[in-house]
């Protein structure tokens, strides 16, 4: 195998995160939920940080106008459900299932739409995230 490639790499930072849909919910029926998603053999992994629970979809781009974004660092999210839960736990077992939860304190963007996401729970959360 050749070692001696010519590729270049590229790294195109987030710079702005648009979610189209958001929804909150207690915790008990958050956890409902994702049980019904899991049951249906979706792969499932939850974020946490900032004292907050969440799940997003991600948004397929569609059109030309919106890959174009994609490549100048927004990043589209089709829908965001989440919930208030103060403390991390690494798995939650609903029915049976193991449902990880990964805690994304350390990633900035996702720690930063968590933040958005707190704060609009408590009705304090400004109209965009950027």
């Amino acid at each position: 195998m050749n070692e001696d490639i010519d590729a270049e790499i590229v790294v195109r930072p987030i710079k702005r995160i648009v979610i189209f849909e958001s929804l909150e919910l207690s915790l008990d029926e958050f956890f409902k939920r994702m049980g019904l998603i899991a049951r249906t053999g979706q792969l499932l992994a939850l974020n946490w940080a900032e004292e907050v629970v969440f799940f997003y979809m991600p948004f397929a781009p569609e059109s030309e106008a919106v890959i174009e974004d994609a490549m100048d660092g927004t990043v589209y999210w089709g829908s965001v459900v989440f919930a208030s839960m103060p403390r991390y736990e690494p798995l939650r077992k609903i029915g049976g299932m193991e449902i990880p939860i990964i805690d994304q304190t350390p990633d900035p963007h996702l720690k930063k739409v968590a933040r958005y996401l707190k704060e609009k729970v408590a009705g304090h959360a400004e109209p965009n995230v950027s």
